[in-house]
């Protein structure tokens, strides 16, 4: 595989949402816990606050970065 693609920051943050999602469902499953309405909310508010300042700051997507092929490290 190809190591570049290891350095893509859109692969890891969607690695990292599909390893939260899972983590819930097993959760779920388990009936070791189980996310609230508000808790969920609460949750999706921190994230949208947290990818927004990555992408503010550039971090997400760097178009300044020269001959990058997208969003790489």
């Amino acid at each position: 595989m190809n190591k570049q693609r290891w350095r893509n920051y859109a692969l890891w943050i969607s690695v990292v949402s599909q390893a939260l999602l899972l983590i819930q469902l097993v959760g779920h499953l388990t009936g070791s816990f189980d996310l609230t309405d508000v808790m969920r909310q609460e949750v999706i508010t921190i994230v949208d606050v947290a990818l927004g300042l990555l992408a503010t700051l550039g971090i997400v997507s760097n178009p300044t970065k020269p001959n990058s092929g997208g969003y790489n490290l």
